[in-house]
C-alpha cells in the first residue's frame, strides 16, 4: 500500500515537472521570437552594392535578407509603364516612370527610373543599373492597363512569359553598358529610403504568449496544492453539513420528546 502510494506521488511529481518544463520552454521560445522581432526593425542593411542575382532569385518570392539591399544588374528595357499616385519621400504623391528590364536568361525586373515629368528618355541599349530592392506593393494606387501599373508588383505583368524577380528596384544610377566612363543617365530620380516594417504588434503578441505559457506552467506546479486545498475545503464543508444534520436531528428529537411530555 505504502509502495503504491509512493509510486503515485513520484509519477505525479514527474508529470507535473515535465509539463511545467514544456510550458517554460514554450514561453522561452516566444521570448526569443519577441527579441528577434524587435531586432529586425533595427537592422540597417549592408549599403555595399551587390549583384542582384547574389541576393535574390527570379521566379520566387523575394528573400527577406534581400529587401533594402543596394543591388546592381545589367539588361535592356523592353517595356515602359507609368505608376500613378506613388508616394515620393519629401515630394508627396507623384507619377513615376517604370521600366521592365530584361536580363540574361529571360529574367526581368521592374525598375522605377524616376519621376514621370519628361526628364527620362527611353533607352533601347543595354544599361547598368544600381538601386535599392523593395518587396512588391500590396495596395493599388491607380488603375492598371497596358501602360499603367496600379501598384509596383510584377504580378501585374506576369503574362509576359518572363521569369520575373519579385519586388522592384528604385534606380539611383543608370549608365550605358557601352560607356566606359559609366556616366549617369540624366533623370529626375526619386529617393530610395530604407523601409522598416511596423513590428510593435508582433512584438507584444509574442510577449503575451510568454505570459500565457509561463502562467500555465505555474498552474501546473500549483495544481497539487490547489487540489489539496479543494479537498480540505470539501471535507470541511462535508463536516459542517454533517454537524448541521446532527444538530437538526437533535433538535427534532428534542421537539418530539417535548411534544410527548406535553401530551402526557
Amino acid at each position: 500500500m505504502k509502495r503504491s502510494k509512493a509510486l503515485k506521488i513520484i509519477s505525479t511529481a514527474l508529470a507535473m515537472f515535465l509539463f511545467a518544463g514544456i510550458f517554460f520552454e514554450l514561453g522561452l521560445w516566444q521570448w526569443h521570437r519577441a527579441q528577434a522581432t524587435s531586432r529586425e526593425g533595427k537592422i540597417i542593411p549592408d549599403q555595399t552594392p551587390v549583384p542582384l542575382t547574389a541576393v535574390d532569385v527570379a521566379g520566387k518570392n523575394i528573400y527577406s535578407d534581400a529587401i533594402n539591399r543596394i543591388v546592381t544588374f545589367q539588361g535592356q528595357y523592353v517595356q515602359d509603364f507609368v505608376a500613378p499616385g506613388q508616394f515620393v519621400q519629401g515630394d508627396g504623391y507623384k507619377d513615376l516612370d517604370v521600366g521592365l528590364l530584361l536580363m540574361s536568361g529571360n529574367r526581368a525586373i521592374l525598375v522605377v527610373r524616376g519621376l514621370h515629368d519628361g526628364s527620362i528618355q527611353p533607352i533601347s541599349a543595354p544599361v547598368n543599373v544600381e538601386g535599392r530592392l523593395y518587396p512588391s506593393q500590396q495596395e493599388d494606387h491607380g488603375i492598371t492597363n497596358a501602360t499603367n501599373l496600379g501598384r509596383l508588383d510584377p504580378a501585374l505583368i506576369a503574362g509576359d512569359h518572363h521569369s520575373l524577380f519579385d519586388g522592384y528596384v528604385i534606380a539611383t544610377k543608370e549608365s550605358l553598358a557601352s560607356d566606359p566612363t559609366h556616366m549617369n543617365v540624366p533623370a529626375d530620380r526619386v529617393p530610395a529610403p530604407i523601409i522598416i516594417a511596423s513590428i510593435s504588434g508582433f512584438y507584444w503578441q509574442h510577449i503575451s504568449y510568454v505570459v500565457i505559457w509561463w502562467f500555465m506552467g505555474l498552474l501546473v506546479l500549483a495544481a497539487p496544492y490547489i487540489s489539496k486545498r479543494n479537498e480540505r475545503a470539501h471535507a470541511l464543508a462535508d463536516h459542517a453539513l454533517a454537524d448541521q444534520a446532527l444538530t437538526e436531528q437533535a433538535l427534532a428529537d428534542q421537539g418530539m420528546r417535548a411534544n410527548g411530555e406535553a401530551t402526557q
